[in-house]
């Protein structure tokens, strides 16, 4: 049982975010191979892969969007997690090719166009916000549109650090600040894939929800007239937002299960917005 929790429609942002996302990239990849800039390829590189990620994220949206059937009863919600999940590895693989070009370039540095580099990177930093932006209202209580943002967030501040050393190069020609940049840059990647990767095994994992306490959930339902006990107690979630609970109440000899099970069902929702509930009655004489 359980009417449909509130879940946002997230392929109007995403779409948006593809596009600007799409049109930086490209900015910066050419931008860093005219200039040399070994931030700026980081940045494109970062973005690359944040745009697999947005359209996985994308898809992942459209096929939440199908109705459940007989063999995933559930639907394809949880084809959320799994791209979140496939955006933090790929964000961690992206990490190792960058760090191990950024050695190189800190022996070995290579000047660089450090005003175009500075301005396409401005320009990146831009578009970012924007995408953030767009994608702020949507990714609430949605970790797949989450996923979304922290891509874009952790590109915004990419474009931070290449804006830094461009400005530092400039000023002292210093160009071995360039790869500096490029691997702080990898420690914002890293960062948001941990976030991300987290989040998604918990939820695969089968993790309560973060912001229930299952102790508290039991605690509440002993509470209820007729009650006396509480087992076999889970809770767990879908996707973010989606949360789902089961557990086997223990009543008083003559207690009036109907009226139980139905004062459990609006205590869980009104106090912990829990809606997609089985509740199993469990009698004395059961025992």
């Amino acid at each position: 049982m359980g009417p449909e929790p509130a879940h946002t429609d997230g392929l109007r942002p995403l779409t948006g975010a593809i596009v600007l996302t799409g049109t930086i990239f490209l900015a910066e990849l050419i931008g860093g191979w005219w200039t040399g800039s070994l931030a700026l390829i980081a940045d494109a590189t970062h973005m690359a892969v944040d745009l697999l990620g947005l359209s996985l994220s994308l898809c992942a949206a459209l096929l939440a969007r199908l109705p459940p059937d007989s063999q995933r009863t559930f639907g394809y919600r949880r084809v959320e997690v799994l791209a979140a999940l496939g955006n933090a590895v790929a964000l961690m693989v992206a990490t190792g090719f960058i760090l191990r070009e950024a050695w190189s370039r800190w022996a070995f540095p290579t000047p660089i166009a450090a005003g175009p580099m500075t301005a396409i990177a401005v320009v990146g930093l831009l578009c970012n916000l924007g995408s953030a932006a767009v994608l702020w209202n949507a990714s609430r209580g949605n970790i797949n549109l989450r996923a979304a943002l922290l891509h874009v967030l952790s590109d915004a501040a990419g474009s931070v650090g290449a804006i830094v050393a461009g400005v530092i190069i400039l000023m002292t020609r210093w160009y071995a600040v360039d790869a500096l940049a490029g691997a702080l840059i990898c420690g914002g990647i890293v960062l948001t894939a941990f976030w991300l990767l987290r989040d998604s095994v918990h939820i695969l994992l089968e993790g309560a929800p973060p912001h229930l306490d299952s102790d508290v959930v039991r605690a509440a339902l002993e509470g209820l007239d007729g009650v006396r006990g509480v087992h076999d107690l889970h809770l767990w979630c879908v996707t973010q937002g989606v949360d789902a609970m089961s557990g086997h109440l223990e009543t008083d000899l003559g207690a009036d299960h109907a009226a139980v099970l139905k004062a459990g069902r609006e205590m869980l929702a009104d106090k912990f917005g829990l809606t997609h509930v089985t509740l199993q009655i469990e009698t004395a004489e059961a025992e």
